[in-house]
């Protein structure tokens, strides 16, 4: 029974899809293409600056084991 229903109200969900699709705006290229290079950006940004903080971390450890030995 609950296919059945599910059957008959399939087209009325493929329209609605079909109606939303229209309704939705898709960037451009280039907006996809500027956004696409800033996430790069901040990564690598990102990912210095955790890299400058680990070391910081493990030179501060490393001095601090060397002074007890």
């Amino acid at each position: 029974m609950k296919i059945l229903d599910w059957l008959k109200s399939l087209p009325v969900f493929i329209k609605d899809v079909r109606m939303e699709i229209k309704r939705t705006s898709f960037p451009t290229k280039e907006e996809v293409i500027d956004t696409t290079l800033v996430v790069i950006v901040v990564c690598i940004i990102f990912g210095v600056f955790l890299w400058l903080v680990d070391q910081a971390i493990f030179s501060i450890i490393q001095y601090f084991l060397e002074k007890m030995a």
